[in-house]
């Protein structure tokens, strides 16, 4: 007897049966994986035949769920998989920087607790004293806003010669963005010291804000690109014919059309210059300490402190949070529109 000659009550019972079925299989595959994680190495059952089970039962449940209504597994499935990645992505950070921050070594030590003992702002005051923490975080929120500022300046000048201007050239020019930004930091680094060096730009703030420029503006100008090429010029071409200049076209067309996307590059440049750690660690001798190079400085494998580290991470990690949220409705559109491509 065929699927197609069953009864029709027997059919969403078998429909059911596989719902359940690979419901069940994949909260007893999940919970196995989190149960791994308190056996020793050398007991684990190898993860991969563990991944296999447990995507055959996310398999049985979604032809379960799409045999009972159209569509409904697909969207089961999916939100299924967006909790799994928002747990993956959030808990650690929670677990271990936004409550080790507020615990004694001592508490942190002793085992994972769900919330601090004793919660203390112990760690942020020493944190405060250490002289080059302290400094690196005055300086890397002074160059990062400065970059971040300059390069989208320059950014929005350079990709609307580029989109909107056909010359001589255009292509090489566009060229030679592209594999700046694909060429690997330390291959431009090598240069850029040696030109910084030669005028006396290492170890200094403006050597600082124009190393982080240097590296990010290719890839504003890259993305900028994009989001100028998007726009029909016959918009702007209706503009010019109106009597605007170019400038004007720029500023009162353009601009005001691509607002989301040019907030999401200063936000995407901001960022970059922030974590930056090669051209920090590259440029500093002992006046200018940014704050990753710091937080790396941390990182000492003997006298490491990690509820220090875990606060570190924590301040580290406020800026760009803010900075999200506070642009959050232009990031959306942004990245909606092809921003980040």
């Amino acid at each position: 007897m065929t699927a197609a000659s069953w009864p029709s009550e027997s059919r969403p019972r078998a429909d059911r049966a596989r719902l359940i079925a690979g419901t069940g299989i994949a909260l007893t595959i999940g919970s196995v994986l989190v149960e791994l994680g308190q056996i020793p190495l050398g007991y684990q059952v190898p993860f991969v035949a563990f991944l296999v089970t447990l995507l055959v039962g996310l398999v049985l449940a979604w032809h379960g769920c799409n045999a009972l209504r159209q569509d409904f597994g697909v969207r089961v499935i999916a939100s299924v998989l967006a909790v799994v990645i928002l747990a993956v992505i959030t808990v650690p950070f929670i677990a271990v920087v936004v409550l080790g921050a507020f615990q004694r070594r001592v508490d942190l030590l002793s085992g994972p607790h769900l919330l601090p003992p004793e919660p203390t702002l112990m760690n942020l005051d020493q944190l405060l004293r250490i002289p080059y923490f302290e400094e690196g975080l005055r300086n890397s929120l002074l160059v990062s806003s400065i970059a971040a500022l300059s390069t989208t300046l320059l950014g929005i000048l350079g990709a609307y010669v580029i989109a909107r201007i056909r010359f001589p050239g255009r292509g090489a020019v566009l060229g030679a963005v592209t594999l700046a930004y694909m060429l690997p930091g330390i291959a431009l680094l090598v240069p850029l010291v040696a030109i910084f060096r030669g005028i006396g730009l290492v170890d200094t703030l403006p050597g600082m804000v124009f190393g982080h420029a240097a590296i990010i503006v290719p890839i504003v100008i890259w993305i900028l690109v994009g989001a100028f090429e998007g726009i029909d010029a016959d918009v702007e071409h209706a503009a010019r014919v109106d009597g605007a200049s170019r400038a004007e076209a720029l500023r009162r067309v353009v601009l005001p059309l691509t607002l989301p996307s040019v907030v999401t590059t200063a936000v995407f440049a901001f960022v970059l210059s922030w974590n930056d750690l090669l051209i920090s660690k590259v440029l500093y001798i002992s006046s200018t300490p940014m704050l990753a190079p710091a937080i790396v400085n941390l990182m000492d494998p003997i006298n490491r402190v990690e509820p220090q580290l875990s606060m570190a991470g924590l301040i580290a990690s406020i800026p760009v949070l803010g900075l999200a949220l506070l642009m959050q409705r232009y990031l959306i559109r942004g990245i909606g529109e092809g921003a980040i491509r």
